[in-house]
């Protein structure tokens, strides 16, 4: 069972253009302050190295205790997301979270959402940054097949 409450998705032409999206905790949408699992809100942004954008808002329904439906829901709503920033996360949810793809951050609660999306465009060219977006490059074949400077060497 989905627990969605309520799913906006801002829809744009190049919507698709994202390949790094990431997840923010929140009940307020301007600071990571809730843990994972009972957290009534996550936003998802999508993440260029000159542009950030809203990409989705998802709001849950409160429930109480550990239902593994509730942590499905959550999970559910991180589909294609490569950070999920939560001020806690249980460490089975954390395994949860690795086989699907996605690295959860603890940060201290009141962080500024703007401001870990600053880091994350500050760090672009991070190693473990290129690797998440050469993976998710739908495109990223045709351009092995463009580059000119693969030499095949003969037997």
């Amino acid at each position: 069972m989905i627990n969605f409450q309520r799913n906006l998705r801002v829809t744009t032409d190049s919507d698709s253009d994202y390949t790094l999206r990431v997840a923010f905790a929140s009940s307020d949408l301007h600071h990571v302050n809730q843990h994972f699992g009972s957290t009534p809100r996550l936003a998802i942004y999508g993440v260029k190295p000159d542009r950030v954008n809203l990409l989705q808002v998802t709001d849950f329904m409160i429930q109480p205790g550990h239902d593994l439906d509730k942590l499905a829901g959550r999970i559910a709503a991180l589909d294609g997301c490569l950070s999920l920033y939560c001020v806690a996360v249980g460490e089975s949810v954390f395994r949860q979270l690795l086989r699907v793809g996605v690295r959860a951050v603890s940060v201290p609660a009141a962080t500024s959402i703007a401001l870990l999306l600053t880091e994350i465009q500050e760090n672009w060219n991070a190693p473990c940054l290129q690797r998440h977006q050469a993976k998710r490059d739908p495109h990223r074949f045709e351009h092995y097949q463009q580059e000119t400077h693969w030499e095949e060497d003969e037997y």
